[in-house]
């Protein structure tokens, strides 16, 4: 009981709707009541802002806009980290899920108080507005919300981005990954076969991304990361697995 009023203020807010969404007000609240504060984990990278991660209802996640924020933000919810939503919005064709408290900035609630002492006042116990540290997804609908929605179909369409299930809240992050896996991401090395989320956990944000056809024509993506002194690491991806990689 305590863990959920502590987001009671967010839930309030969540609770914003677009005047021509067609959701039912009875099945916007049973969403809210069943999702906010629920935990689950990250499946993907989701970089950190208020852009955040768009899926569709059809399971698409939009993935330029995804290497883009990435791209543009080195900072990111990893793969395997257990996150919380804080909020949800209802709009015309969407739903958005803040994550982790959002991707902007809130202000300090103290932020404005101003403390008078003999009459005078001062500012000097002001706070600063603390920076993002949480995420967001879109959801998308092609049309208008539906009248009725339950939130178990709601936790289904989110499903490529966050698990919900009881297996990822004990097993997450490297103990998730193939044994092969695992000694490497600890050691923060690439290996062969590693798809770009695993990647993202051994070596975190890349300091640049390359595409580029091969001799034979084939779509590659090379992730170049940056080491001490001239050591350079190229890591090449063929349909989002790891095909080769290079130091120099």
């Amino acid at each position: 009981m305590f863990a959920r009023a502590k987001y009671l203020p967010v839930l309030i807010l969540g609770l914003a709707v677009s005047a021509h969404a067609q959701l039912s007000q009875d099945a916007r609240f049973a969403i809210v009541g069943s999702l906010i504060a629920t935990e689950g984990a990250a499946r993907i990278p989701m970089p950190l802002g208020k852009n955040g991660v768009e899926l569709s209802a059809n399971g698409d996640i939009s993935r330029d806009k995804l290497q883009k924020e990435l791209a543009e933000n080195s900072q990111a919810i990893l793969p395997g980290k257990i996150v919380t939503i804080t909020s949800i919005e209802f709009n015309d064709k969407s739903i958005e899920f803040e994550i982790d408290g959002g991707g902007s900035k809130k202000k300090n609630i103290l932020s404005n108080i101003q403390i008078g002492v003999g009459g005078a006042t001062t500012s000097d116990q002001k706070k600063e507005t603390p920076a993002a540290r949480g995420s967001k997804v879109t959801l998308l609908f092609q049309e208008k919300l539906p009248k009725e929605m339950e939130p178990a179909a709601i936790k289904d369409l989110l499903n490529p981005v966050l698990d919900f299930s009881k297996q990822s809240l004990t097993k997450t992050g490297i103990e998730a990954l193939p044994p092969e896996f695992q000694e490497a991401v600890k050691v923060k090395e690439a290996r062969i076969g590693m798809d770009p989320n695993t990647v993202l956990l051994a070596l975190g944000q890349p300091n640049k991304r390359i595409s580029e056809k091969n001799g034979e024509g084939v779509e590659q993506e090379d992730w170049v990361y940056n080491g001490r002194g001239r050591r350079t690491t190229f890591v090449t991806f063929e349909k989002e697995i790891v095909v080769k990689i290079t130091e120099y």
